[in-house]
């Protein structure tokens, strides 16, 4: 399979302190990165992440989460005792936020971010109903807990834990799922235009009709054809506002390089998925 992740970077709402971890080269075009607690674990000692004498505010601030077109398997388990479950977030378009419960965190979180495209290599059903989804693993990767799951207690560094998760991701892949080529080639055109493209330039690359590319992208992604390139295009303003090119030196560059009418249409657009303005977004990246 090509690698579409050369393409395309999606970023959250605060890139520089995401705490990402890189896959390793094999699993590079299907996987963004992994991330969760880090340190070694030992009794309730569960890393920087809960240490019981941060102040308050740092305990319950609440964060920003953005559609960054990704989805998500988060394993949560109980330090001390090993209770074990977790949750599939999918593909969202909506801004939302989430905060800590205001006492010390007790639970080790370890965490596998697919790239959008990538999802349905990996999962035993069909993608229609992952829009804004939050719910059981296993209601789409039914042997998540039995393969992988209920082995990452038994690990005690993130490196152990991404190692493990590794090689359950490599065995599950599913290369039988690549021949789908129109599909690919639409999601090529998305991204090598950042996003910026018509329904009819998709059907021209691919050779599929509207219909076609429709129930291809609902029943793989979760969400329309233009759906996905509306995301596409916010998540590479994005990046673009928190990592400037030479090329793009003012928010006008943006209007004109992501095909905007004026600069209120850029402005609304991005509110939508952001819940900020482009200023207000870049403050609090910085935070």
């Amino acid at each position: 399979m090509y690698n579409l992740a050369k393409l395309y970077y999606p970023i959250t709402a605060r890139p520089d302190g995401a705490g990402e971890f890189i896959p390793c080269k094999a699993l590079q075009p299907y996987i963004r990165c992994f991330w969760g607690t880090t340190g070694e674990m030992d009794g309730l000692n569960v890393g920087p992440e809960a240490q019981p004498d941060q102040p308050p505010s740092a305990l319950t601030r609440l964060e920003m989460i953005i559609p960054d077109t990704c989805m998500d398997i988060i394993w949560e388990w109980e330090a001390a005792s090993g209770a074990a479950g977790g949750f599939f977030c999918g593909i969202n378009d909506t801004p939302f936020e989430v905060g800590a419960s205001g006492t010390p965190e007790t639970k080790i979180r370890f965490a596998i971010r697919f790239h959008f495209w990538a999802v349905h290599l990996f999962a035993d059903d069909h993608l229609k109903d992952v829009l804004n989804f939050s719910g059981e693993v296993e209601q789409y990767f039914r042997s998540f807990r039995r393969e992988l799951g209920d082995r990452l207690p038994e690990t005690r560094t993130l490196g152990e834990r991404i190692a493990a998760a590794e090689h359950y991701l490599l065995r599950r892949l599913d290369q039988s799922r690549m021949s789908n080529n129109g599909l690919m080639n639409a999601i090529h055109t998305i991204l090598h235009h950042k996003g910026v493209v018509a329904a009819s330039g998709l059907e021209s690359s691919t050779g599929l009709s509207s219909r076609q590319l429709e129930r291809l992208f609902r029943e793989y992604i979760g969400i329309s054809p233009k759906k996905t390139a509306d995301l596409v295009r916010f998540q590479n303003v994005w990046l673009n506002l928190c990592r400037p090119s030479p090329h793009i030196r003012n928010v006008q560059d943006l209007v004109y390089a992501f095909g905007y009418s004026h600069q209120s249409h850029l402005n609304n657009s991005f509110k939508r998925y952001a819940g900020r303005t482009p200023l207000e977004a870049l403050a609090y990246a910085r935070q």
